[in-house]
């Protein structure tokens, strides 16, 4: 008999996906991430990039795997 195993191989993200695969936890993420931005802009004075930003992309959805900022306060 043989084994399977539950998996997506390969595995093409869609992060939050659409229609009826529409992540239940999106408006929750989407509302922690406006969280957190609201509070380093209210904790920080200044924001700004660091100088080294890598273009390296951390998926196939064109976004950045890392992004360096400079927090003063």
């Amino acid at each position: 008999m043989s084994e399977s195993l539950i998996d997506r191989h390969p595995n093409p993200h869609l992060a939050f996906g659409f229609g009826i695969h529409f992540c239940l936890g999106a408006h929750l993420a989407r509302m922690e991430g406006q969280i957190a931005v609201e509070q380093l802009v209210r904790n920080f004075s200044h924001i700004s990039l660091a100088a080294s930003v890598g273009a390296e992309e951390g998926s196939g959805l064109g976004g950045p795997k890392n992004l360096m900022v400079e927090l003063q306060v």
